[in-house]
């Protein structure tokens, strides 16, 4: 059994195409339940009017907050074998569960599956993809995925399936990390997995819009640099052995990379001031050689990505 848990606040703009790429599996969820956060705008009537599939509605009677909403997603995991939570702004390819759930089904316990996402704008265009989509499939050692989970590898809501295996969450998502609660989480449930599998091919569509959680919640150092620091601690410490210099250094470096995209993109939009605030709290984590390191990195990707290559990027993204 499948089931698909759509957590949503004032999803109207998007929230039919979410539904649809669902009526349109090839292997269809046995349930899917809408979980709306008290939405303000038409979504209830939205998804109460579609006739693509049997639907649950349930609304909240408070806010939970959007890690609340996921955890609330996560209480159906004892009632089905799969689990996915798919955003309200998100899309899956018509064999999501088809390929995702047979690359899990000799799985005897939890199990734990992601696939590449592509990113789309407002009107479907495509932004970029997640990774090289050569279809190669790979089941990972725990240890090796808790690496790169501290490495913040890229695992997108709408990418990833759970097997729950009729057994309740043993993880749930943090709620004081407003944007990487879910990369605390992967890893924790991950941890408990019999099987972790990875699949190099794009089944899943992450939207970028204003709207975005991660764009509304972005503007604040500890939500930006300063979790994600504790992200990588946290994660790192998963793996039960203290990390050697090496490690210790590209964990850093990668810190500098991503916070240095960041300071890069608010630069671009014009907010140097709050660049100047992320370039002095992640160099206080990863010490000035690492940080100039990182910069150059930075440039070079900036220059070979956006400029030659021409990757497209929406106006409002400040990761890409």
């Amino acid at each position: 059994m499948i089931t698909t848990s759509i957590p949503v606040r004032n999803g109207a703009q998007f929230i039919l195409q979410t539904l649809e790429s669902l009526a349109q599996q090839t292997r269809r969820p046995e349930r899917v339940v809408v979980l709306d956060n008290c939405s303000t705008d038409d979504t209830p009537e939205m998804v109460q009017g579609f006739k693509g599939l049997p639907l649950e509605y349930i609304r909240n009677p408070r806010d939970l907050g959007p890690f609340g909403n996921f955890n609330r997603c996560l209480d159906f995991s004892a009632e089905t074998d799969y689990l996915q939570i798919l955003h309200g702004d998100d899309l899956i390819a018509p064999k999501f569960y088809e390929v995702m759930a047979g690359h899990l089904e000799d799985c005897t316990g939890r199990g734990l599956a992601w696939c590449l996402d592509e990113r789309i704008d407002e009107q479907g265009k495509r932004l970029s993809i997640s990774g090289k989509p050569d279809g190669h499939v790979q089941v990972l050692e725990v240890d090796t995925f808790l690496a790169r989970k501290a490495e913040i590898g890229n695992q997108a809501f709408c990418a990833t399936l759970l097997k729950t295996n009729r057994q309740s969450a043993p993880e749930r998502f943090p709620e004081d990390m407003p944007i990487l609660g879910d990369m605390v989480f992967w890893p924790k449930f991950g941890a408990h997995c019999q099987k972790l599998v990875t699949v190099n091919l794009v089944l899943a569509h992450y939207r970028w819009h204003g709207s975005n959680e991660t764009v509304v919640r972005a503007p604040t150092i500890e939500a930006l640099i300063v979790d994600e620091w504790r992200t990588t601690q946290q994660v790192e410490a998963l793996r039960g052995k203290s990390p050697g210099l090496i490690r210790r250094m590209k964990l850093k470096g990668l810190l500098a990379v991503r916070s240095g995209i960041k300071a890069k993109r608010f630069r671009q939009l014009g907010n140097r001031g709050y660049a100047k605030e992320i370039v002095k709290t992640a160099s206080g984590y990863t010490g000035w050689p690492l940080w100039v390191a990182g910069q150059m990195l930075v440039e070079l990707r900036e220059l070979l990505v956006f400029k030659i290559g021409g990757r497209p990027r929406h106006k409002q993204n400040i990761f890409s």
